[in-house]
């Protein structure tokens, strides 16, 4: 077996929550007086970290109100979650097992804070599926560079070329490939050709990860 480390994505791969992160972002913007913004133009831009999406949004300047956007926008997420709106994709739980089956270790590398991104996991019932987990405040430079994947890959004593990224967005594809990473991309949106530009496989389903690996 050449591969040995699969590491997924989260936001949009494993859990339904792009559209309560896009609603996060708005809503925090607005509630300082920064813009009103339609969730819908911020879906893109869920992926990366979130001093880029601000300053793509509202430009350079805004930065400095960014502590105060992310506390907003994070009180929004965790009371959506807090209500139920954030739930697994149907195709997680088998994934994840067939992966353990087969032998491959797991890991979750995402733009998601770990003060976020923990509780949600426990929450959610799979911290425990995860042999390694990395989140977007553990480095320095987020998707699309690399260095998120490479760090999946060191914590589990895997080199690049052993790894599998699993993920939904261009972000997670350009970052995969540059780390020497085999890029898998899931079409939950039916995004078309885009995709399969930008990775080596795209899926429709994560069960189908079957027929890869």
């Amino acid at each position: 077996m050449r591969y040995r480390l699969v590491v997924f994505d989260l936001d949009g791969t494993l859990v339904d929550t792009v559209e309560v992160h896009a609603e996060g972002w708005a809503y925090a913007f607005a509630k300082l007086g920064l813009g009103s913004v339609n969730p819908r133009d911020l879906v893109r831009l869920i992926g990366l970290p979130g001093d880029l999406i601000v300053r793509e949004v509202l430009g350079e300047s805004a930065l400095r109100y960014y502590s105060r956007i992310r506390w907003l926008k994070d009180r929004h997420f965790l009371r959506k979650v807090a209500e139920g709106s954030v739930r697994l994709y149907l195709d997680v739980p088998e994934a994840l097992s067939y992966l353990r089956n087969r032998g491959y270790l797991v890991g979750l590398a995402t733009s998601t804070p770990n003060y976020i991104l923990l509780p949600l996991l426990e929450y959610l019932k799979i911290l425990e599926d995860f042999d390694v987990t990395v989140g977007g405040d553990e480095v320095l430079r987020g998707k699309p560079d690399p260095e998120i994947f490479l760090k999946a890959a060191a914590k589990a004593s895997v080199e690049p070329w052993e790894t599998v990224v699993v993920g939904d967005t261009e972000y997670d594809s350009v970052a995969a490939r540059s780390a020497g990473m085999l890029s898998v991309l899931i079409n939950r949106k039916d995004r078309g050709n885009p995709l399969k530009k930008s990775a080596d496989f795209v899926v429709r389903s994560l069960t189908d990860l079957s027929l890869l690996l």
